[in-house]
């Protein structure tokens, strides 16, 4: 695994879609999304994430992880909210790099005047749900049996951080 500290954190350029497809491809399945994957091509994925809207972490030319958040939100109100979504390379979990890029991630919500980040997580993904709890994100509410995955009902968690 590559050093932490030849990891950059950027937002993403045209060289990195073909990667960030990839590890979305790569990781998004019935025990962590309730959905099928939204993007099937390249070009579908580069229309829902144009250049420059994720913050990515790579090693080298490498991409290893993505944070991508909705910064028009519906409603003029919900202006100081960000709801994120993370994906991270199988290669990269568990090695340190979604700290640096969520540390990164809230200082860029805070430059930008944003007082809370949520997200969701379903509860068969127990390692993002410990991931998010470390970072300093609170269990909001459950959806109990919010999903029928894979012969079950899943539980889906709303969590959600402040930061001021």
């Amino acid at each position: 695994m590559t050093k932490l500290s030849e990891i950059e954190i950027r937002y993403s350029t045209e060289a990195d879609l073909p990667g960030l497809f990839a590890i979305d491809q790569q990781i998004w399945n019935s025990k962590n999304s309730p959905g099928p994957i939204l993007a099937q091509t390249l070009t579908a994925y580069a229309t829902n994430y144009p250049v420059g809207s994720q913050l990515v972490a790579v090693a080298g030319t490498q991409v290893l992880e993505m944070i991508s958040w909705n910064p028009l939100p519906p409603f003029v109100s919900a202006r100081f909210t960000w709801d994120i979504g993370i994906g991270v390379a199988t290669a990269a979990q568990h090695q340190g790099v979604g700290q640096q890029l969520m540390r990164r991630l809230k200082l860029e919500a805070q430059q930008r005047g944003i007082h809370r980040i949520e997200l969701n997580v379903l509860s068969t993904n127990p390692a993002a749900r410990q991931f998010y709890a470390q970072q300093g994100f609170q269990v909001e509410g459950v959806s109990r049996g919010a999903f029928y995955l894979d012969g079950q009902f899943v539980d889906d968690y709303s969590l959600a951080i402040l930061l001021d």
